[in-house]
């Protein structure tokens, strides 16, 4: 394959690759020229404090020296400043003592060009040379300038001086200063420095050939001025301004010098650098263009496929070629998942809804088309015989409240794959699916040379499905086996049996297998037993009899074992719940109490699982239950003869002679106040306690199968000494004769 495409992208990129190397050169050498530049302005600074220090320090030495003046020429033979102190023109001898002092100053000083003195009392000057009157004198604007300033000192700029009228002007500095003598006159003293000699000191100092330095005084006015070549071609590096003269010092390098051609050089090389960068953007240009071509064929593929798929045209996404290109691509695979996850899922559907309307028998197959269903999901072979198992979640409702559902469906998945390995590791064939959240149903079936040992290895493949998730989840199941079938028509009677199975948990404990042959149920007569024993346990209860206890628990024995369905023995709790708060409704003052325990019994009902847990957390509201009537009961002062008259009547149920006169002679109160006491504190009467005590006591005496008594004999023990009487009011309470009641 040729690689066109690749070397065109090579060949794209080599402009950018050449201009980037272009630019990172010009910054390096940008860099290192602006260095340069720092480091030449910092040595220049330090040149140009050097050549101000050279120059200002002969000035400041001169200006020593004429402070000193005074105080030197005190202790000596002649002092210069008694010629402030004369008037007119001063003697020979001091004329030569004056000259001799002033050229002794100036060869002190090499760069003093002349040296005079000014005299405020007749406005004579005395130099070096003449002595003349101030207005003969060349100088004297420049004195009546001084004569006028405020100052006692001060350097002057750059100026032309003559000493003579025919002598020729010289370019000079001046300091000047005010001297008062100790008899009160006054006068100046004026040192001349030749610029010349400044130039000189700075010539000393730097190299004027490729670098140059300007004084500028007051007011700008140039004292030491760069040469009429460099004043145009200059490079400023450093700028100083004395606090001794007030003078300005500033130095550079001159255009003509090695540094500038540098800095020339380096502009010609941004120059290149933008010549370089245009050629690059045009490379750029014409190479793209050209690789571009590929790129809008694509998308024109990409435009006609989208909107062939359905898609819609989005012009918005055009900013951006790749992006359209990825939004597109990616478009087209999410089409193509979708269909491809609904295709999966109609499948999932289909194959779910046809398992589940032959479980629950809405939908007849025959063999052939279950055959047909089976090769479908991958089950190929059919089946010769086959049974139905179902897995279901024990005391769902209580891992519901400790997972959430992320778990929950981790948890099935796990159950899922569990089965199918445990089916192929005992040589079975199955197909399962969760007919809900809580069970799984799975059909298992063996081929021809395996349908005499399918029971077995079902069992056995049950029991080792319960121990892995005894061993590795957080729940248990109970696993429903229902019987084993030839036909298709008949799997929907074994998975009616193995869900019975798995109902029959509630009687038979959960956590465990149960198979069809374990769910025989008991008689349907003795529904009518239940009822009855039901209601003489709230009997027991609301009367307070010690035995309610004993009868609860033996209700329970009884729907063990009967076997009773669960649905069977929530219509019998449930009623028993209703038949108890109607009894209890007059013994608790807190109508809030019965309302909320009754919810509560309900909610338990509803949905408790095993026998063992409604038996239990039924009983603990009972006993609540229990506490708040004695609680009433024992209320007041009657209270403690109640109670006694009415463990008096459960000792005495069999004497014929118990009455309410009886009981108010036992306890020596009026008939009608026992009445009244025990409908007060029991909330029924006593006659009513009375039968309800006898026929409860008939009831097991006609049900003792040792003593076998007759009727009349148990109505005698009863306290019933006519048998009719005995007879009418037994039919009364129980609703059938005691003969009817023992069969």
């Amino acid at each position: 394959m040729k690689k066109n495409w690749y070397y065109r992208l090579l060949f794209s990129y080599m402009p950018v690759f050449f201009l980037m190397i272009s630019f990172l050169f010009f910054i390096f050498f940008q860099i290192l020229t602006e260095r340069a530049q720092q480091d030449t302005a910092y040595i220049y600074a330090g040149i140009n404090h050097q050549m101000m220090q050279s120059v200002e320090q002969p000035l400041q030495s001169i200006d020593h020296m004429m402070v000193t003046i005074q105080t030197r020429n005190q202790s000596s033979d002649f002092n210069l400043l008694d010629y402030f102190d004369q008037k007119g023109q001063p003697t020979a001898y001091f004329t030569y003592q004056m000259s001799k002092e002033l050229n002794n100053m100036r060869q002190l000083n090499q760069i003093i060009h002349s040296i005079y003195l000014v005299r405020d009392l007749d406005g004579y000057i005395l130099s070096l040379n003449t002595l003349s009157p101030l207005d003969q004198f060349p100088d004297k604007d420049f004195i009546k300038e001084l004569q006028q300033d405020r100052y006692s000192y001060h350097w002057t700029n750059e100026r032309q001086f003559k000493e003579f009228q025919a002598s020729r002007e010289v370019s000079v500095v001046s300091l000047a200063r005010k001297y008062v003598t100790s008899h009160g006159e006054s006068g100046l003293m004026v040192i001349n420095i030749r610029v010349s000699a400044l130039k000189d000191l700075v010539a000393q100092r730097m190299d004027l050939t490729s670098s140059y330095v300007t004084i500028t005084g007051k007011n700008s006015k140039p004292i030491l001025a760069a040469s009429e070549g460099t004043s145009s071609n200059k490079t400023a590096f450093s700028n100083l301004m004395s606090d001794y003269t007030g003078w300005t010092y500033e130095s550079g390098l001159q255009k003509e010098s090695r540094f500038t051609i540098v800095q020339t050089f380096s502009d010609v090389w941004i120059v290149l650098a933008l010549i370089i960068t245009l050629m690059g953007l045009l490379a750029i240009i014409y190479m793209t263009n050209r690789n571009y071509k590929p790129l809008r064929a694509l998308i024109a593929k990409l435009d006609n496929l989208s909107q062939s798929s359905g898609g819609e045209k989005n012009d918005g996404d055009r900013k951006n070629e790749f992006h359209y290109i990825e939004a597109t691509v990616e478009s087209l695979v999410q089409r193509f998942n979708l269909f491809k996850s609904q295709s999966d899922l109609n499948f999932g559907y289909r194959k779910k809804s046809i398992f589940l309307e032959v479980m629950n028998g809405s939908r007849s197959l025959a063999s052939e088309e279950w055959n047909t269903e089976m090769e479908r999901n991958g089950l190929i072979g059919g089946f010769q015989k086959a049974a139905v198992i179902v897995i279901s979640f024990d005391k769902y409702s209580d891992v519901l409240s400790r997972y959430k559902e992320q778990d929950m469906i981790l948890f099935r998945f796990i159950i899922q794959n569990m089965y199918v390995e445990l089916v192929q590791k005992f040589g079975l064939r199955s197909w399962s699916e969760w007919m809900n959240d809580k069970e799984m149903c799975g059909f298992v079936y063996v081929q021809d040379e395996n349908q005499l040992m399918l029971m077995d290895k079902i069992l056995k493949f049950s029991d080792n499905a319960l121990q892995w998730i005894r061993s590795n989840l957080p729940f248990t199941v109970t696993v429903g086996i229902g019987q084993t079938t030839e036909s298709v028509s008949a799997l929907k009677v074994s998975y009616k049996a193995a869900l019975e199975a798995v109902n029959y948990r509630v009687v038979l404990g959960n956590n465990r297998m149960i198979g069809y042959w374990e769910t025989e149920t008991g008689r349907s007569f003795e529904l009518y037993d239940h009822l009855e024993r039901i209601r003489s346990l709230v009997g027991s209860f609301c009367y307070m009899d010690p035995e309610w206890r004993a009868k609860y628990g033996t209700l329970y024995e009884q729907f063990k074992q009967n076997k009773l369905k669960r649905d069977d023995i929530v219509n019998l709790l449930n009623y028993f719940v209703y038949y108890q708060f109607e009894q209890l409704q007059s013994l608790i003052l807190n109508d809030e109490m019965i309302e909320t325990n009754r919810d509560i019994m309900k909610d338990i009902i509803d949905q408790f699982e095993t026998l063992e847990d409604v038996q239990e957390e039924m009983l603990d509201i009972l006993e609540k239950l229990e506490y708040a009537v004695i609680e009433k009961a024992s209320r007041g002062e009657t209270s403690e003869i109640a109670f006694k008259m009415k463990q008096y009547i459960n000792d005495n149920v069999h004497n014929p002679d118990l009455s309410l006169v009886h009981l108010s002679q036992q306890f020596d109160i009026p008939s009608k106040n026992v009445s009244a006491l025990f409908k007060e504190q029991f909330n029924i009467k006593f006659i009513d306690y009375l039968i309800y005590s006898r026929v409860e006591l008939a009831k097991q005496l006609l049900l003792d199968k040792e003593t076998e008594l007759s009727i009349q004999e148990i109505g005698r023990r009863v306290g019933y000494i006519n048998p009719v009487s005995f007879t009418r009011v037994f039919k009364r309470v129980v609703g059938m004769p005691p003969g009817d009641y023992r069969k």
